[in-house]
């Protein structure tokens, strides 16, 4: 069980090992050290290029409202290995009286605009423990470019992508998880590990 910024809780996929963002750089430098080792002696990959890579994405972390980021494996080998973040997002607010947040109309607006930008994606409102929300599945690649990563091109990843967006009951903002894979050989897994985190979202108020 994890708590959030966003006052609520979640369970995380077993095996997780993941970053919390903080304001503080050296903080957040010292985190990425130490997961980047852990990540390695997990997965097998470069200790020192991981790390490398989540401190040049730290400052997109902070100013993109990502408050937890990290790894997981689903099942053998590298390319069963997923990527979680999990941020929020606030939204200005529109109350002009008692009346509380309607979740199914936020959630609708939110349709309309992944629809938008996203027009190959599978999108569709689901109802979860939490509330009304937006889920989405795309496959597409990921692109990083020279000045996050210090090649000379961009960087150019396939990527497969779970993705909800969930309103908060208060109204004041919606929290973006996004599982993502390399490899269409993980995807069930991880897609099945996306759905379960999702479910698992509640209120931080809830007696365990």
């Amino acid at each position: 069980m994890t708590s959030t910024e966003t006052g609520l809780l979640l369970d995380l996929p077993p095996g997780f090992i993941g970053m919390p963002v903080t304001a503080d750089d050296e903080t957040n430098a010292g985190i990425a050290k130490a997961l980047g080792q852990k990540v390695a002696e997990a997965t097998g990959t470069d200790a020192g290029e991981f790390s490398a890579h989540l401190r040049s994405l730290t400052p997109y972390f902070k100013e993109n409202g990502v408050r937890l980021f990290g790894r997981f494996a689903v099942g053998e080998g590298p390319e069963h290995v997923a990527t979680l973040a999990l941020g929020t997002v606030r939204l200005p607010s529109v109350r002009t009286g008692p009346a509380e947040p309607d979740g199914e109309v936020m959630t609708s607006a939110l349709l309309n605009v992944y629809r938008r930008n996203h027009p190959r994606a599978d999108v569709r409102a689901v109802r979860l423990p939490l509330g009304p929300a937006l889920a989405a599945i795309e496959v597409g690649e990921f692109r990083l470019p020279p000045e996050l990563t210090g090649r000379a091109d961009d960087l150019v990843q396939p990527r497969i992508k779970a993705e909800f967006q969930v309103p908060l009951p208060t109204g004041e903002g919606v929290v973006i998880l996004a599982v993502t894979a390399d490899s269409m050989e993980a995807w069930p897994a991880v897609a099945e590990a996306a759905s379960r985190v999702a479910h698992s979202l509640r209120p931080g108020t809830t007696e365990e």
